[in-house]
């Protein structure tokens, strides 16, 4: 008897050890996504902004709308009401406006990354008429920086979404990296 409850435990211990320890859902990460979208629209003017030039390695803090000439990327940093990091958007900049990318990257109070969104927008409908065309990326992660959900979807000037094949449309080359945590992120970007 003793054999037969030894072996029953490590059958259960083993396999309770594959049963994930993360128990988020999709509706309370899209949840905590509003949430945060909301409260930066909120906090706007708590931003951090950080400015890369291409004459220096560091980046430049941007105060009282002093923005330096020649720009490569902006970081903005919003930091919740416990001074915690729950977001950064890079913004890689256009000097010819032709194309606009952002990468929003969404951190839990642990610091873990949650939510990824990307949105790159480009000129000239299917016709080439000149509209704005979107590409917006989404995706929700665990805390264990399993992905949860994605999506990726094209759209017009106004968000509506279109049916179209993303190669009809000249977006732009960007390499962007989804960072499993924050510090990951501040380690990359050099934010110490």
């Amino acid at each position: 008897m003793k054999t037969l409850t030894f072996f029953l435990f490590c059958f259960i211990f083993c396999s309770c050890s594959h049963i994930k320890s993360s128990t988020v859902s999709l509706p309370s990460l899209t949840k905590n996504k509003a949430y945060t979208d909301s409260y930066l629209k909120s906090h706007e003017n708590d931003l951090i902004v950080l400015v890369k030039t291409p004459e220096k390695q560091e980046l430049i803090s941007v105060k009282n709308n002093q923005w330096p000439d020649d720009i490569d990327f902006t970081i903005n940093i919003l930091r919740d009401n416990e001074h915690r990091i729950i977001f950064i958007a890079l913004i890689p900049y256009s000097e010819s406006g032709d194309w606009n990318v952002k990468c929003q990257y969404y951190f839990d109070k642990q610091g873990n990354i949650y939510a990824f969104y990307k949105e790159e927008s480009v000129f000239g409908g299917e016709d080439r008429t000149g509209d704005v065309v979107r590409s917006l990326l989404l995706k929700y992660y665990d805390s264990d920086f399993n992905l949860i959900n994605s999506k990726n979807w094209i759209t017009d000037t106004h968000y509506k979404k279109i049916k179209s094949n993303i190669h009809h449309f000249d977006f732009p080359d960007f390499n962007y990296r989804i960072y499993k945590n924050l510090d990951e992120f501040i380690t990359a970007y050099n934010l110490h």
